[in-house]
């Protein structure tokens, strides 16, 4: 099992950064990542997944997996060839996929109840049968860490739900899997929160992090429900 660490680390560009970060987070748990908009969600996430270098400190973490955003990826390929493009760290350089790479992919796509689209190009598919598609490319990718970037964004709640149920069984299965997002129904099932925007982060339940108190001092707004969609919290 691999744990990731982040000692004294600062993630950052030219014109900003964040805070300082101490930070352990274990295999097999999910932590949700809040904040208003510009806090540094997605600075620290790509720092994480090794697209931005870190301007201080030590990060101890495996190879990451990293989701962007809903409608980020735009791919004219099948959603069974893209989903099998996942393995592609895998094994060595080949002009094709291997027929075992196929078969993983239609496996997953199966799990995730979404191998109807296999034959479908990505490009053509809702913005919640992307990210379930995308998912499955995470799950034949087989990586230690997964990053997500608002994986709940722009999903009407049946595909919420199959997206949460799907970070959750990757975190079942022992990965470490790490999630920015403004829907604080999620947060609050998180394992823990880390809130960016609000003094020197740290992870905490989600009980601790989600009080009224804390998300009028991170969103200007108080209460037991979720700031940009109304559900309640519990």
């Amino acid at each position: 099992m691999t744990v990731i660490r982040l000692e004294g680390l600062v993630a950052g560009r030219t014109e900003f950064r964040l805070p300082p970060l101490d930070l352990t987070v274990m295999p097999g748990e999910v932590v949700a990542l809040i904040g208003p908009n510009g806090s540094g969600k997605t600075t620290l996430l790509k720092t994480l997944a090794g697209l931005l270098p870190p301007l201080a400190g030590t990060l101890s973490a495996p190879t990451a997996a990293w989701l962007p955003p809903p409608g980020a990826v735009q791919a004219g390929f099948s959603t069974l060839h893209l989903t099998a493009l996942g393995r592609a760290s895998r094994r060595s350089w080949s002009p094709g996929l291997s027929n075992a790479d196929v078969q993983a992919a239609r496996a997953a796509l199966v799990r995730l109840e979404v191998v109807h689209l296999a034959d479908r190009p990505f490009d053509s598919l809702s913005s919640g049968q992307q990210q379930l598609v995308l998912i499955a490319r995470l799950f034949v990718q087989d990586a230690a860490l997964c990053l997500l970037d608002e994986p709940l964004a722009l999903l009407d709640p049946a595909h919420a739900r199959a997206v949460e149920a799907a970070v959750r069984t990757l975190a079942d299965e022992g990965r470490t899997v790490i999630a920015s997002t403004h829907h604080m129904p999620f947060a609050a099932r998180a394992d823990r929160v880390l809130a960016l925007g609000g003094g020197r982060p740290a992870l905490e339940a989600s009980g601790a992090a989600l009080t009224s108190e804390r998300l009028h001092d991170l969103f200007g707004v108080a209460g037991d429900r979720c700031p940009c969609c109304g559900e309640p919290l519990s």
